[in-house]
């Protein structure tokens, strides 16, 4: 989680709009995002579609699902 959120930190809003503490968690250096899509109860390719799209998109106002 952590390279994904250095790699891309368009991400950081999708995460947190999910309730998803990665952001400044210690584990995120070792959290896949399959394990984080397990940790939170979310569907993983729901939650990579949404990150997908953030990261092909340089609009940073795109809607996001606030998926729980």
């Amino acid at each position: 989680m952590a390279d994904l959120m250095s790699a891309w930190p368009q991400v950081i809003p999708v995460l947190l709009a999910r309730h998803m503490a990665c952001v400044g968690c210690d584990m995120a250096r070792f959290e896949t995002l399959a394990d984080a899509a397990r940790i939170y109860g979310l569907d993983l390719q729901k939650l990579m579609a949404d990150l997908n799209r953030v990261i092909e998109n340089s609009n940073p106002n795109i809607p996001i699902s606030e998926e729980k």
